[in-house]
């Protein structure tokens, strides 16, 4: 039998297929027994064989830059996003529209897109998730946070990514923050304070200052740091590689047809 035509196969669209991101995703999904790439979404490399270009060697799916006629087509069970906050967004309610489940994993949506996006999912009867951050390591990071903010109401982030993260700050610290402030049982004290140059004491996100750096060589850090009467306890989390991301972008696909409504953040499907 077919691989296409077995039922318990997922088959899976790529949007961003050509970027870092996008390549590996590509290259993760055609090892999988369980999956079949059969679409690639990207402006670049149009009408180009993405195999050529994420596995140096074609496998009979060409990049093209339309997505609805992309999903039409081919009828894919999810949609892995991972491309610009405002492409995600349109690319969302493409999907949506064509009864395909988005898996975003593109940071720095406001708080009304996203009630805006669930008033969407909930129309279409399906689901949509959203990953700030696919590194099972951050999840936990951002779990150890919550269960440490109850004790510690004065905590500070830093996050460090690679030059060509363009948002600031990252989703991972925004959600960390949010995890945070939701947790705290007392206010964080307050501290007397000059800044010499605005920004200096960074932004402050639920109440938590948050500090974003952006170097070269960076890939994706992220710092939680508590203070309390006499000690510090630092969470720290390090993605070193982006194959860290890997094993939650499979989990979401694997887990897409088992959820309904919008879900985000990665762990609720652990």
């Amino acid at each position: 039998m077919n691989r296409s035509e077995t039922e318990d196969i997922i088959r899976v669209a790529v949007a961003g297929a050509c970027g870092r991101m996008g390549k590996l995703v590509v290259q993760t999904v055609l090892k999988q027994p369980d999956m079949l790439l059969v679409s690639a979404v990207d402006k670049q490399h149009v009408g180009e064989d993405i195999g050529t270009i994420a596995v140096e060697h074609p496998i009979g799916v060409t990049v093209t830059d339309h997505l609805s006629e992309a999903l039409s087509q081919t009828q894919p069970h999810v949609l892995v996003d991972f491309t610009t906050l405002g492409a995600a967004v349109s690319h969302i309610y493409t999907a949506l529209e064509h009864g395909v489940i988005p898996i975003v994993g593109t940071s720095g949506f406001s708080a009304q897109t996203l009630s805006d996006v669930r008033e969407a999912v909930e129309r279409s009867g399906t689901a949509c998730i959203i990953v700030p951050n696919f590194a099972i390591g951050a999840v936990l990071m951002m779990q150890f946070a919550r269960e440490a903010a109850p004790y510690f109401p004065n905590v500070e982030i830093i996050e460090m990514h690679h030059d060509g993260k363009i948002d600031a700050p990252s989703g991972t610290a925004i959600r960390t923050a949010e995890v945070i402030a939701a947790a705290r049982t007392e206010r964080p004290r307050q501290l007397v304070q000059e800044q010499k140059f605005e920004g200096a004491r960074g932004a402050s996100v639920a109440s938590v200052p948050v500090h974003s750096v952006r170097l070269p060589g960076l890939v994706a850090h992220q710092m939680v740091i508590f203070g309390g009467q006499g000690e510090t306890l630092t969470i720290r989390h390090d993605s070193i590689d982006r194959q860290s991301f890997m094993p939650g972008v499979l989990l979401a696909i694997r887990k897409a047809r088992q959820v309904q409504g919008l879900v985000v953040g990665l762990e609720h499907l652990l």
